[in-house]
């Protein structure tokens, strides 16, 4: 339980600076030096009004100076970060073994990535190549680790590399041929390579139950937009959000309650 309090605060900040990168890339300003502004009334945010989430409360999310509502983005981004990085600390982080804390590492590089790639497909409908590349670099990397370092099973298919790159082969060929034979309608290339990155967290073991927790939850959404603001199904939707939902909330549940996927023998 200690260890989710701090990684949960660390989380908060970590989620105050990926706001930071979301503001600055969406505009194409430098990430080197410059105060944060207002951009209504163009003042300095001073330090006092930077403390993740308590300076939103504090201020009932508006710029003290001019009064102008601050983006929900903000503190969303700072609570659900906090929450992610508590989990990890929770479910994975063990100081007294090497392997634990490369993971841990590991799942909360991979918990900003999936942040940044969220929020930027909901607001924008597209996923930066950068923020795959990075997301599926830094998997990569883990499990070859792992694999040269940790694993100690004669047989290659045993491994967990060998599951994981079943599982990407097969997540990245569902979602190619999704978005190939609808030509982009029902899904974008961006979704193609974060399925790619979703077989590869979760393994061929268990590319079914995220895919069903992703498809679950978006048609929730789509469902909850027609009822209430009035949409229909020929409106778009961004995908990524769920499917990030699928891939962490499968990698949790997997650790912390394998009992759950009894049925699931490889």
């Amino acid at each position: 339980m200690v260890y989710s309090i701090i990684f949960s605060g660390l989380g908060l900040i970590i989620g105050s600076f990926l706001n930071v990168v979301l503001f600055r890339s969406e505009r194409g300003m430098s990430f080197v030096g410059g105060r944060s502004q207002c951009l209504t009334c163009e003042k300095t945010i001073s330090w006092y009004d930077n403390i993740p989430l308590l300076s939103y409360l504090i201020l009932g999310g508006k710029c003290r100076h001019c009064q102008t509502p601050i983006s929900w983005q903000y503190p969303l981004v700072e609570c659900t970060t906090g929450i992610l990085f508590g989990l990890v600390g929770y479910i994975f982080f063990d100081p007294l073994h090497t392997q634990a804390l490369i993971e841990t590492f590991w799942v909360l590089g991979l918990v900003m990535l999936l942040t940044l790639i969220v929020v930027v497909d909901f607001r924008s409908m597209e996923i930066p190549l950068w923020y795959l590349i990075g997301a599926n670099t830094l998997t990569l990397v883990y499990l070859l680790v792992g694999y040269f370092f940790f694993e100690k099973q004669p047989v290659f298919l045993d491994t967990e590399l060998a599951r994981s790159l079943m599982g990407g082969v097969v997540a990245w060929a569902f979602f190619f041929a999704l978005v190939y034979f609808s030509k982009e309608t029902w899904m974008g290339w961006g979704d193609v390579w974060l399925g790619l990155l979703g077989g590869l967290v979760v393994g061929f073991s268990y590319v079914l139950p995220m895919l069903t927790l992703a498809f679950a939850l978006g048609a929730l959404y789509g469902i909850g937009l027609m009822l209430v603001a009035g949409k229909n199904l020929k409106t778009q939707v961004p995908f990524a959000p769920f499917l990030a939902f699928g891939i962490l909330a499968t990698l949790f549940l997997t650790e912390s309650f394998p009992q759950l996927f009894w049925f699931i023998s490889w």
